[in-house]
């Protein structure tokens, strides 16, 4: 049973434990109409909002095949695309069948819908099952699909964690798509727990820890760039520089924006969230005054030793995740609710860890591997303690045995609970 252990919610003062190991979140697109019909606003929403009234989400490629409430299975995929191909010699996406075929009771579900609304349910079917019913105006358009318990709605992007945004933010939407990283999962399922009544949550998730080595990754890339908008504001708006809002709207591969003043040559930047930026490419501009330079990849130490190769270069201004921080830390415009922006981080290599064996590859009880961020424990990389939510988290099954797994994680948040752990730093576990 994938919810925190009763003796984690009872500590106080204390670095929680979670286990998400057997719950997996899904994005899904809820858009079961061909190419000529998803312009269609009204039709869309309408049916949109009939799915949420219902409690319920799906896949199209309707076809009469299956009787209502026959649970998936790979027979009866492949009975599906037999009789699918039979009626319109066409296929489906069998990306999308396995991806409902994984689909099990008390995941967690994420969609945006036609209106821009987000929505968040818990599944409440076993499986996914097969939905179709010819004449429904709903289920007439769905093949396999699953309940929910509730759904939560989030009406704007500001309401939804902004990494959670920017996965959104992709121009080909996957019909369902696994959400993998560890730390969108927490966010998923504490957008979902947290609408809940305290006494009924089945997890206690965490704030993320916001903090200048992750804070890029946890804006979505139109925050980052508005972020950058700022810092370059505060430096130049002595000099009577103003953004052109208008410039942002065109595309251009080398500069995001353009603040202008009168007789001068204009400012620009180039700002990249989750890829490198290649400074060669501006040392030969000349129509701007300053270029600002800015990628999430880069460290404090990158932007040093960038800025001493091209130091000749006065146009380029690189800038460092230090100094964007500062900006991010002095505008509360950026603030969510998912993101803690004040409290301090326990890091890993302040955890009372006696008697533990450091290595590069643990492979055993007490061996741990450590970094600035984690110190991942037994093997890989799916039990660790993670600094950007001050927890212990099981992420994923490291044994194949999960009450073997519970009971080295347990031992591991007994030792790294242990008088001498900073009581400061706990506070900012569970409550």
């Amino acid at each position: 049973m994938t919810t925190v252990p009763n003796e984690v919610n009872t500590v106080k003062d204390s670095i929680p434990f979670i286990d998400i190991s057997e719950t997996h979140c899904w994005m899904v697109y809820l858009m079961p109409f061909d190419s000529d019909n998803r312009s269609d606003y009204q039709r869309v929403d309408s049916f949109q909002r009939q799915c949420i009234e219902r409690g319920i989400f799906g896949m199209g490629w309707d076809v009469p095949c299956l009787e209502y409430g026959t649970h998936i299975s790979p027979k009866n995929i492949q009975t599906h695309l037999k009789s699918y191909r039979e009626a319109y010699n066409s296929t489906i996406s069998e990306d999308a069948l396995n991806g409902y075929l994984q689909i099990k009771k008390n995941d967690y579900v994420i969609m945006r819908l036609k209106n821009s609304h987000y929505y968040v349910g818990k599944v409440s079917s076993d499986s996914a099952f097969f939905m179709y019913r010819e004449g429904d105006p709903v289920l007439g358009y769905l093949s396999w699909g699953c309940t929910v318990e509730r759904w939560v709605e989030f009406p704007t992007d500001g309401d939804v964690p902004s990494e959670i945004v920017g996965r959104f933010s992709q121009r080909i939407h996957p019909t369902i798509q696994r959400i993998a990283p560890y730390r969108q999962r927490f966010l998923v399922i504490a957008m979902y727990e947290n609408a809940l009544p305290e006494t009924e949550r089945k997890f206690s998730i965490p704030k993320l820890k916001i903090c200048e080595y992750n804070f890029a990754a946890s804006l979505n890339y139109m925050e980052l760039e508005d972020l950058v908008a700022v810092y370059i504001a505060e430096k130049h708006a002595k000099d009577g520089y103003l953004l052109l809002p208008s410039s942002c709207k065109i595309s251009q591969p080398d500069y995001e924006f353009r603040f202008v003043s009168g007789g001068r040559r204009p400012i620009s930047c180039q700002v990249k969230n989750r890829k490198p930026i290649t400074v060669e490419n501006y040392t030969e501009e000349r129509a701007y005054e300053k270029i600002y330079l800015f990628s999430g990849m880069w460290s404090n130490e990158d932007v040093d030793e960038l800025r001493q190769k091209y130091k000749a270069y006065s146009i380029i201004q690189l800038i460092k995740p230090s100094e964007l921080f500062a900006t991010l830390n002095s505008h509360s415009i950026f603030q969510n609710q998912y993101y803690d922006y004040q409290a301090s981080s326990l890091k890993p290599k302040e955890l009372p860890l006696k008697g533990y064996i450091e290595c590069k590859k643990p492979n055993g009880h007490r061996e741990y591997s450590i970094d600035d961020v984690f110190a991942c424990f037994v093997k890989g990389d799916g039990l660790f303690y993670s600094s950007e939510f001050g927890a212990l988290v099981l992420s994923w099954h490291i044994l194949g045995n999960h009450e073997k797994e519970l009971e080295f994680a347990r031992t591991i948040h007994k030792d790294i609970n242990k008088p001498g752990c900073p009581k400061n730093i706990q506070r900012s576990g569970l409550r």
